[in-house]
Parts: C-alpha cells; sequence; structure tokens
C-alpha cells in the first residue's frame, strides 16, 4: 500500500508568489484528498484483519463452547423430566426449556443428539419444521415471481429457496433494465435516437484526453524505469534497492496510481517538489483526472471493506461505522458470549441437584410469544 504524501503535499502549502491557477488548486486538494484516504484505507485494512483474527480466536470458539452448554443443559432438563419430583405443569415448563435451548443449538449447528431433543417434545419434528419453512419461502419467492409477470426456468432448483431467490434478483434486474429509455425505444420500435455533433465532438474531446493522460503517466514511468534499471548496476546492494523500487514502479503503474509515482520521482530526485508548482497548467489537468479517478477507487475499497463488515455484524448499510466501532461491538459480543457461558455453566451446576430445580421450575414463567411484527424472518427485520 502507498504511503501518504506529506512532501507533495508540502510542497502544495508551499507555492510562492506568483497565483495558483483553478487546476494546480484542484491537485493540491486531490493529493490532500487521496492522502487522507490512503490512511483510512490503511486503518480499515488493519482492523478487517484484526477482526477476523478476533473472530476465529475469540468469537467462534465460544459460540461453539454456548451451544455444547445449552446442549448440555437440555439433556439435564431432558433426565428432570423423567424424574417423579416434577409434576405435569413442571414438565410443561421443562419441555418449553428444552424445546427453546435444542432451537437455539440447532440455528447454529445441525447436531444430532440435539435433533432428538427436539423432536422428542415438539409437537411437528425439526426436519418437517424446516422442510415446512422451506416451503413456505418458495411459495412467497414464486408468487414474487408471479407477479413480475414470469416464471423459474428449468435450470432453477425448485426444491431450493437459494436458487429461487437469486432467478428473482436477475428477474428484477432485467425488469429495471427494461425500465430504461434505450430500452423503452426499442421496444416501441424506434431507434435509439443519434448522437448530436455536440456529442460525438465531446466524445473525440474525452478520447483525446485519455490518450494525453496514459502519455503523462508513461512519461513518468519511462524516467523511473531508466533511472532503476537494475541490469546497469554493478554494486550488489545498489541493485537489491533498485529493484525493490522497480517493482514498486511497476506496481503503480499497472494501478494507474500516478500519485505515488510522483512520490517515487522525488525519491529518486528526479524532480524536486517544488517542481510540482510549475508543472503546465494541460499536464496537471491529465494529473487532475487520473487524481480524480484515483480517488473514486479508493472510496469503492473503503466502502467494500465497511459494508463487508457491517454484514458479519448484521448492521444496515447506511449505519456511520468507524474501526473503533467494528472493534468494540466485536468486544461487546465476546464479552456478551463470556457471560452466557458463564451464566449456563452456573445453571448447570445449581440445577444437578434435582430438589434445587425444583424450587427454581416452580418460579419460572414461560414466555409470553412476541407479537408477529416483533418476529424476525430470514432475510427480513422489521
Amino acid at each position: 500500500m502507498s504511503k501518504p504524501t506529506p512532501n507533495i503535499v508540502q510542497a502544495a502549502k508551499n507555492q510562492p508568489k506568483a497565483p495558483v491557477s483553478r487546476a494546480h488548486t484542484q491537485f493540491n486538494n486531490l493529493i490532500k484528498k487521496i492522502d487522507k484516504q490512503k490512511k483510512q484505507l490503511a486503518d480499515w485494512i488493519a482492523t478487517e484483519s484484526l477482526y477476523r483474527n478476533k473472530v476465529t480466536r475469540d468469537l467462534v470458539p465460544l459460540h461453539s463452547r454456548v451451544t455444547d452448554l445449552q446442549a448440555e443443559l437440555a439433556r439435564l432438563f431432558d433426565r428432570a423430566h423423567d424424574d417423579a419430583r416434577f409434576k405435569k405443569r413442571d414438565r410443561e415448563k421443562l419441555s418449553h426449556l428444552i424445546i427453546s435451548l435444542a432451537s437455539s443449538v440447532l440455528d447454529e449447528h445441525d447436531r444430532e443428539d440435539v435433533r432428538v431433543l427436539y423432536d422428542k417434545y415438539n409437537d411437528v419434528d425439526f426436519a418437517t419444521e424446516q422442510q415446512e419453512m422451506e416451503e413456505a419461502e418458495a411459495e412467497l419467492l414464486r408468487a414474487m415471481m408471479e407477479s413480475l409477470g414470469g416464471e423459474f426456468g428449468a435450470d432453477v432448483d425448485l426444491s431450493d429457496p437459494d436458487s429461487m431467490a437469486e432467478a428473482l434478483q436477475e428477474k428484477i434486474r432485467e425488469e429495471q433494465q427494461a425500465r430504461s429509455p434505450f430500452a423503452k425505444a426499442q421496444k416501441a420500435g424506434r431507434k435509439p435516437r443519434e448522437k448530436s455533433a455536440k456529442q460525438i465532438e465531446k466524445e473525440a474531446r474525452q478520447e483525446v484526453e485519455a490518450q494525453n493522460i496514459s502519455k503523462s503517466i508513461q512519461a513518468i514511468y519511462r524516467k523511473l524505469v531508466t533511472e532503476l534499471h537494475p541490469d546497469r548496476e554493478t554494486d550488489p546492494d545498489e541493485r537489491t534497492r533498485k529493484t525493490a523500487l522497480m517493482q514498486a514502479v511497476n506496481v503503480a503503474y499497472e494501478k494507474r496510481d500516478l500519485l505515488q509515482l510522483l512520490e517515487l520521482q522525488i525519491t529518486l530526485e528526479q524532480i524536486s517538489p517544488e517542481h510540482i508548482g510549475t508543472i503546465a497548467e494541460d499536464r496537471i489537468k491529465h494529473y487532475n483526472k487520473v487524481l480524480r479517478e484515483q480517488s473514486a477507487e479508493l472510496q469503492q475499497e473503503l466502502s467494500m471493506i465497511q459494508n463487508q463488515l457491517k454484514g458479519h455484524l448484521q448492521l444496515p448499510y447506511y449505519l456511520p461505522l468507524t474501526p473503533r466501532d467494528v472493534i468494540n461491538r466485536l468486544n461487546g459480543d465476546i464479552a456478551n458470549l463470556k457471560q452466557m457461558a458463564k451464566s449456563i455453566d452456573h445453571d448447570l451446576k445449581l440445577l444437578a441437584d434435582f430438589d434445587v430445580m425444583k424450587h427454581w421450575i416452580k418460579n419460572y414463567r414461560i414466555p409470553r410469544p412476541r407479537p408477529m411484527d416483533e418476529l424476525d424472518f430470514p432475510g427480513y427485520r422489521f
């Protein structure tokens, strides 16, 4: 990853007396913006790495620990259910607890031993419930497809809701494209409107500009290659240094990273920071075009990393998020799981005495069902 560019930014601040053109001002502002974006991207990449390491090292084992403890507690309640000390109402409460615990475990892992417990106490076995849920989801997807005036093709697995959902999304994309002015004109039998002379002239100008941009980058690249070619160096240490710099030049050139190429020129003293302020107006405009593209790509990388982490944390995409927020939320999840494991472990030891459990179950109240608008469905949150 490119380092920040204090030399170039400082040069931008220190330009003397001669009036600074609008293009040079834009150049300076773009450099500052990209420098800031690179720092942000470095922070987010480091945060993502830290997040994944902590998830693997801390969160996943804790999840497994909690589900193991929940399964063990469900088995303890199962043994109590057959004990003569527990009466009919006690057994109803124990059944509810076993189903709740087993369901929580099965949401994370499809464990045969837990499924047996679930099927023993629930009116409908787990496999049937899963099948009914998948059928209901498939029916909903089929209805949505029909509302768009289509149906699933022969290549879609109608027993797999994920396959149906993917086909539905493709249909929605097709519908959106069909609403475009170009598509509407084609459907009506009309040819798309021909380009005006002004549009043709603009496109030709843009093509020339793109060629000039490439030439500007190529010119910097050629100067660097000429200076750095390791085969021309007899000193082994210097050859090693130039080989490393040459690799950096090639990477920057492939990425069209103009800022990094300019940094390398300054490093090799091919140009001075003051030279940046004297670059011709037309060349600066070409540079600005490249820098704007580079800034947009950096912003896209930032958004992609942020959205991936929001997905992992089950946060809405529009919620503002900082690297510190990510780690704080993860630490909060880890702390909650630790507390949950500690609590279940305590309950297991305490309730292993069925006389104690008898007293505890007497005071336990089965929670009232949540209203439909508070329930969470796969992929939806009300």
